[in-house]
Order: C-alpha cells, then sequence, then structure tokens
C-alpha cells in the first residue's frame, strides 16, 4: 500500500493519503462494516430453513419406520410360516404325574414348528415311567409321535409298544398317553399279552394307574390259567375230568363286545341284541354280562400280582349254559369252583339230548356228585311229585 504526504501551498504537511487503488491491485480486500451485517443475517436465515427442513425430513423418516415395523410384527406373529422349525438331537424332557412320580420322555430327535409351538415331533420316542411307588420302570416305544409339553400328552404312530413292570406287553398302532393323568388310549386294534392271557381289541383304555385294561368295540380273548397259582386241596378234585363244570387248567376262550379287566376280575359286556360267549372244551356260557373271578397270588420273585385259575363266575341276562349233555337257561348263572356249585335261577329250563325238559325256578349243580337239585315251582319228568328232585345230568 503506498502512502502519499501532500503540503498546503502556505507550507502546512496535510495528513497521508491511502491508495485503495494499489491495495486492490494486489489483491488484498478490506470488509465493508455494512456489508458484513447483510451477509450475516442472509447466513442465519439459511441456517434456520435448513433446521426446519431437516427437523421435517427427521419426523417424516421417523413415522415411516414405525409403519413399517408395525406392519412386519403383525406379518410375522399372525401368520407364522409352517416351515420355520427347530430342531434337536437326543432331546429329553421330564414331568410329575398327579401323584407325584416321575416320568421321562427321550428321542433321536425332535421338531418344533412355528406354526405348533407347544408341540414336538418326535423320532423314535420311548416313555419311561412308574406306575407305582417303589415299583420298577415301565417303557413305551414307537417309531413317531408328537409331545405337548404344556399338557404333558404324549401321541405314539407305528409300532407302539408297552411294556409294564408287572409283565404286561400290548402292541398297537396309536397310542395316546395323558402322562400326568397317568392313562393310555387308543382307536386302533391292540393285542395284550400278561398274566390274564392274551387279548384282542378294536380299541382300548388302559386307567388307573396302568392297571385297568378296557377292550371295546370287540373283542376276543384267552384265558390262561397258571396252573402254579392252584391251591394244594384242588390237586385231588374230582371235577377235573367233570364237563359241566369249567374246571382243569385248559384254555377259557372269550368272545364280547367291551371287556374290562382289572386285577383277578374280567368284566365283559355284550353288544345290544347279542350274548357274550365264554368257552371252554365241551363247554359254554352265553349271558349279556358275565364277571370272571381269578384266583390272585402275589409273586415272590417281584411282588407283582400273579392269576391263578378261574374260581368263580356270575353270568346275567339271558344266561343259557351247553354242553354236549345239557342245555340250561334261566336269567342269572353262577359258577363257584370251590363249592363245586353251578346255580341257575329265574325262568330255570333245562334241555338234555333225550328230550326231557325241566322248568324251575331254581337250579343247583354240583359238579362232584353230578347230581341236579331243582327247587322252587317244578315242572318235569325229574320234579317228582313235591316238584323237588336230584338228578344226575352231567358227566362222561
Amino acid at each position: 500500500m503506498d502512502v502519499t504526504s501532500t503540503s498546503s501551498p502556505n507550507g502546512v504537511r496535510n495528513l497521508p493519503v491511502r491508495d485503495h487503488g494499489a491495495s486492490e491491485a494486489l489483491g488484498l480486500w478490506e470488509p465493508k462494516r455494512s456489508l458484513t451485517l447483510e451477509a450475516a443475517r442472509r447466513h442465519t436465515q439459511r441456517i434456520q430453513i435448513l433446521r426446519k427442513i431437516l427437523i421435517a425430513m427427521a419426523t417424516a423418516l421417523v413415522i415411516v419406520l414405525g409403519l413399517q415395523f408395525m406392519g412386519k410384527g403383525t406379518s410375522t406373529f399372525d401368520n407364522p410360516n409352517p416351515t420355520e422349525s427347530v430342531k434337536m438331537v437326543n432331546p429329553r424332557y421330564s414331568g410329575r404325574t398327579a401323584d407325584g412320580l416321575p416320568f421321562y420322555l427321550t428321542a433321536d430327535t425332535a421338531t418344533r414348528t412355528m406354526a405348533k409351538r407347544d408341540e414336538v415331533a418326535l423320532i423314535n420316542p420311548v416313555l419311561e415311567f412308574v406306575r407305582l411307588d417303589g415299583a420298577a420302570s415301565s417303557f413305551v416305544l414307537a417309531n413317531n409321535g408328537t409331545y405337548n409339553d404344556v399338557t404333558k400328552v404324549l401321541d405314539l404312530n407305528d409300532s407302539v409298544n408297552l411294556e409294564t413292570d408287572d409283565g404286561y406287553i400290548c402292541q398297537t398302532t396309536f397310542s395316546r398317553i395323558f402322562a400326568r393323568e397317568k392313562r393310555i388310549e387308543g382307536s386302533e386294534p391292540i393285542q395284550c399279552t400278561g398274566t390274564f392271557g392274551v387279548v384282542n381289541g378294536q380299541a382300548y383304555e388302559i386307567n388307573k394307574n396302568y392297571t385297568e385294561f378296557i377292550f371295546k368295540d370287540g373283542m376276543s380273548a384267552q384265558i390262561k390259567q397258571d396252573p402254579a397259582q392252584k391251591p394244594a386241596a384242588d390237586a385231588s378234585n374230582p371235577e377235573a375230568s367233570n364237563q359241566f363244570a369249567f374246571s382243569g387248567d385248559g384254555l377259557v376262550y372269550v368272545d364280547a363286545d367291551r371287556g374290562i379287566y382289572e386285577g383277578g376280575t374280567t368284566k365283559l359286556f355284550a353288544r345290544e341284541g347279542e350274548t357274550v360267549t365264554v368257552k371252554q372244551g365241551a363247554a359254554t356260557i352265553n349271558a349279556q354280562e358275565i364277571t370272571i373271578l381269578r384266583r390272585e397270588a402275589t409273586s415272590q420273585a417281584d411282588g407283582s400280582l400273579r392269576l391263578g385259575e378261574v374260581n368263580k363266575i356270575i353270568a346275567q341276562k339271558d344266561f343259557r349254559y351247553q354242553n354236549p349233555q345239557n342245555d340250561a337257561r334261566g336269567d342269572q348263572g353262577v359258577y363257584e369252583r370251590d363249592k363245586s356249585l353251578i346255580t341257575v335261577t329265574g325262568n330255570v329250563r333245562v334241555m338234555q339230548p333225550s328230550g326231557n325238559m325241566v322248568k324251575t325256578d331254581r337250579l343247583t349243580y354240583n359238579t362232584i356228585t353230578e347230581t341236579a337239585r331243582f327247587s322252587g315251582n317244578c315242572q318235569g319228568r325229574d320234579c317228582g311229585s313235591n316238584g323237588r328232585s336230584r338228578t344226575t345230568i352231567g358227566g362222561n
């Protein structure tokens, strides 16, 4: 910047004068105050406008993201993808029954899907449970099944096998096990073997701590009598060769609509219009309802229940007894092995091959002496003048 000084005509020296042209030529700029304030105002206005725009954009972005999040959340929970699943290898589930006993469920694999979150699909499941406190473990296994770990209900399919600690073995194709309540039901055919013999049913239930077996919708059975459970006094019983009574250790065959097995008691029921059939050798009993009682004993080896020979048969409603020598009918018939008696009551009719018929109110037959006593209002050749008679109607 050039600075020059001048003198007045009277010789007085004036103040120096700046040369702005030289400064501008050198590229130096000196702002003016009025221009600087105006620029600052415009800058402030621009900042305020940009701030408002940014706030508006941020608000709009939050609204858009919120709407998208809400939309995705509804889609995920209301319409689960059934193909989404979680697979576990060698899973183990446990629980307790209503009476506090433990049970355990294992499998090769367990798969849980989003569609059924409370259930797992099992491959080769095995259920281990305890029927009674102090008893050994029992098992149920199958090829596959499903388990609801909330309700503790296990559905088993394909080659279902049940084996209890007291010697019962059952095979079926479907079982629904209520592990907490200790019961099983199924709508498919089943076969069970055990101390009661062999039983086949079209459907079934297993209740009361797995001790009551119910076979329904048609069932058949073979009652196998265990001679080891026979009292020693019976060894010389001459009833063994008697064809009128259900005697000896031979198989007893059963056909009924429904059968209930609990301990040594078997209750058989017929379909409406039909009768239950119980047969041993040449002797057959028919009735609408039949109860078979067997001698019970406890195994010294493991404390389990063992059943012996048929000890008593109670047949009610439309009773009929047949063998080659006799055809006896009545309202009710009772066979008591320990007393060696068969008693028929209510509208009793006895027909023999000879054509002789006796009608009476009550028939009592002694299976040892092979003689019958008719009592009450008796009609027929063997009744006698006083309406009572003893006659031999059985035997070989």
